[in-house]
């Protein structure tokens, strides 16, 4: 069976990425964070995933940028859509239409998205059952479908960034009669609270050499 992880990310420009954390620190030192997160992340699960990894970025015009930042390891797909939903839906058509069956879609942000997780939502992918991992937001950090029961449905006229996204979500897969493998709670990186929270668990918490090295530098601690 063939399988994908669509890969969420952004070219590390500052002011453009993580600005939120920017506000505590400076752009520069956020989009800096950012790009070593990622960068340790992607080795990580490509690395241990038997699952293939497609590097979906944005903006669409960084393509030479991205391949630059990530390598040529990894398929790269621009991010097409005028909102998140959008985008989102694109990548799994376009990851369909390339002959994928099983496609789970996750987020760059996410310290706690493991090979595990990765391959515990693949797994679960059927005709019958998708599968959500919520962030502890009310968001959610990956999604999955089997090929034969895609549900455009779920990305459309949604909220973004809003308390609720996962739990409609939910609703919208079982009303259309999906089971969902329902995934662990995970947290994303947006202020340097989190990051304080990370850099606290030290080596025994889920953030590489480097990224732990510039969350102390961001903290302080």
């Amino acid at each position: 069976m063939k399988d994908c992880l669509l890969f969420f990310t952004k070219f590390p420009e500052p002011g453009a990425v993580k600005t939120r954390l920017a506000e505590d620190s400076s752009p520069e030192l956020a989009a800096e964070f950012y790009k070593t997160f990622v960068e340790e992340k992607l080795a990580e699960l490509a690395e241990a995933c038997r699952t293939e990894i497609i590097v979906c970025f944005a903006p669409e015009q960084a393509r030479l940028q991205m391949k630059d930042w990530l390598g040529t390891r990894q398929r790269h797909l621009a991010q097409k859509g005028s909102d998140l939903g959008h985008k989102m839906e694109n990548a799994f058509r376009e990851a369909f239409f390339m002959g994928y069956e099983r496609v789970l879609l996750a987020g760059s942000d996410i310290p706690g998205l493991s090979p595990r997780i990765v391959e515990e939502g693949i797994e679960a992918l059927t005709p019958e059952t998708a599968c959500l991992g919520p962030a502890d937001d009310g968001g959610y950090y990956c999604i999955g479908f089997h090929k034969s029961r895609f549900l455009p449905e779920v990305f459309h006229s949604m909220h973004w960034s809003t308390e609720d996204v996962a739990q409609q979500t939910l609703s919208r897969m079982e009303t259309q009669g999906l089971a969902v493998h329902t995934m662990e709670t995970l947290e994303d990186i947006d202020t340097i609270e989190d990051l304080e929270t990370l850099t606290a668990l030290g080596t025994s918490g889920p953030l590489g050499e480097k990224a732990l090295a510039m969350a102390r530098k961001l903290t302080g601690l």
